[in-house]
């Protein structure tokens, strides 16, 4: 296998630098809080104008005609300077609409996603249903034209910043199996009768929301594939959801902050970085997010061959999510006693550490908890026993 770029991939990388430089809001540069719609709109809006926000979708449907490699290197730059990661809508419903929608449904939907007009949340999650997705209960009962949609939804990222919602709901409450009887409908967040209220964090935010459905009317039209059949396309959005989740250009901008933190930290009398065990550490976590980087590529690999993200993406999900927490843990401890400091303007972005490591705990349980990650690897991908 060959990692290297050509010449020509090489001269876009340049290309790509240079011009998320000159686009991307200073906001984003070095910041680790997170973002509002309004900033992330800024920067959407300045892709959507060169046809770059949906870059990996085909080219008919918006895409930018670049290949894997051109779309992987885009999204390195972008990552290695502080810009945010895509909207749902671009990265987990635009995909599945393209693969599963109606022809309607795609003049619908997939402009508004490429011209960055409509943000996009997950009704997924609910109370009793979290790592057991397919014993959700929301129900969706046919009345005529449309349905009529009950229940609650928990952990909607960005409900409140969103305008649109893609859900799983129960349309057979019969059905022989948890997964039968599932069905995937999409709804303006603004509908009549969808409620969201605020989640306070461990990390003192609010950027998860409990979403009420009390008597929501979703037209038939608004439903995604077959009625019943729900669950394979939900899986396919998961899919897609756990690659970007675990990707590693989504870590290396952390992993540079760390030893960056290393080098300026004072530790008995000399530089953290100079300590033996922290540097053994980081090495450690650059290994680590090099590996990441390779079963990336062997996702890349699977697309070249047009094969769509499969069980695969698992491994990226667990050990991006882990690796994670592992970066802000060794922050952390090469901090000290200073780490106990809370997001304190008087004390920098360094004081934001602790704030980021707490935050890091949600990212091995969203997206389906490092136990369920696991038991699919085990099960899907390595074709061991149950139990």
């Amino acid at each position: 296998m060959d990692l290297n770029f050509t010449k020509e991939e090489e001269d876009f990388r340049l290309m790509a630098r240079e011009w998320i430089g000159n686009h991307l809001p200073d906001t984003f540069k070095g910041r680790r809080q997170r973002s509002t719609r309004v900033e992330r709109d800024t920067w959407y809006k300045a892709l959507a104008a060169k046809g770059w926000l949906c870059a990996a979708w085909p080219k008919e449907h918006g895409g930018s005609g670049w290949s894997l490699a051109q779309q992987y290197i885009f999204r390195d730059e972008a990552a290695n300077q502080g810009a945010p990661g895509n909207d749902m809508g671009v990265s987990m419903i635009g995909p599945m609409l393209i693969e599963y929608g109606s022809e309607s449904q795609k003049k619908r939907y997939l402009p508004k996603i490429v011209a960055a007009e409509e943000m996009w949340c997950q009704g997924y999650s609910e109370p009793n249903a979290g790592s057991d997705l397919a014993s959700l209960r929301l129900r969706a009962e046919r009345h005529g034209d449309h349905y009529v949609l009950n229940g609650q939804k928990i952990w909607t990222s960005f409900a409140n910043e969103s305008d649109m919602i893609f859900i799983l709901v129960r349309t057979d409450l019969n059905a022989k199996n948890q997964q039968s009887g599932i069905s995937f409908v999409v709804s303006p967040i603004n509908a009549p009768g969808i409620e969201i209220r605020p989640i306070r964090q461990i990390t003192d935010e609010s950027h998860f929301y409990e979403t009420f459905f009390t008597d929501v009317k979703v037209p038939v039209e608004n439903l995604i594939g077959e009625e019943n059949a729900g669950w394979t396309l939900g899986k396919r959005v998961l899919a897609h959801e756990r690659i970007a989740t675990g990707a590693a250009e989504v870590f290396r901008q952390s992993l540079d902050r760390v030893r960056d933190l290393a080098m300026r930290t004072s530790v008995n009398g000399h530089h953290a970085i100079d300590e033996p065990v922290i540097r053994q550490r980081l090495a450690k976590l650059e290994m680590e997010l090099g590996a990441l980087k390779a079963v990336g590529f062997r996702s890349l690999t699977q697309l070249l061959r047009g094969q769509m993200p499969g069980p695969e993406s698992s491994i990226v999900k667990l050990y991006g999510s882990e690796l994670y927490q592992r970066i802000a843990d060794l922050a952390l401890d090469i901090q000290g006693p200073a780490a106990q400091v809370w997001d304190d303007p008087g004390y920098g972005d360094d004081s934001l550490w602790s704030k980021v490591a707490a935050g890091t705990r949600a990212v091995s349980i969203y997206s389906g908890t490092s136990e369920v990650q696991r038991n699919i690897i085990s099960e899907r991908v390595l074709g061991m026993p149950k139990g």
